[in-house]
């Protein structure tokens, strides 16, 4: 797989699991994708949330997309894009069920994160006895 089929295949499937760590304990939840492209992986968690707080102590982070019995899992750190409102409003636009919440509160709690220059592998079962191979995002 090269990368432009894993930008599609993150695109298609954009449900991924997050890994962070808080001190020694891991944690994992569901979120959903904004974009990946050349220029990262974008998703958005709000300030008030434990993420929130995971990702600003430690950046380093894991990502987990799948589909049927296909995975990509993506190794790199976060950058907080907190002040790119153009981007918080393409993410609004994306996703109008968030309008009422940002009416209410503004774009102070939404936080935006890009991973860039990510590392990826992918498994399925028929690959599972191969090598692993990276592919540098």
């Amino acid at each position: 797989m090269i990368k432009e089929e894993i930008f599609i295949f993150l695109n298609e499937n954009p449900s991924f699991s997050l890994a962070t760590c808080d001190g020694t304990i891991p944690h994992v939840r569901i979120l959903m994708l904004h974009k990946a492209d050349e220029t990262g992986i974008y998703f958005m968690v709000g300030k008030f949330k434990d993420v929130y707080r995971q990702l600003s102590l430690n950046p380093t982070v894991e990502l987990c997309f799948h589909k049927d019995n296909f995975q990509v899992r993506i190794s790199g750190k976060v950058e907080k894009l907190d002040k790119d409102l153009d981007l918080k409003k393409e993410i609004l636009e994306a996703r109008p069920f968030m309008k009422p919440w940002i009416d209410q509160v503004g774009f102070k709690y939404m936080a935006v994160f890009r991973v860039k220059n990510g590392i990826a592998t992918t498994w399925s079962l028929e690959t599972e006895m191969q090598p692993k191979n990276s592919i540098l995002l």
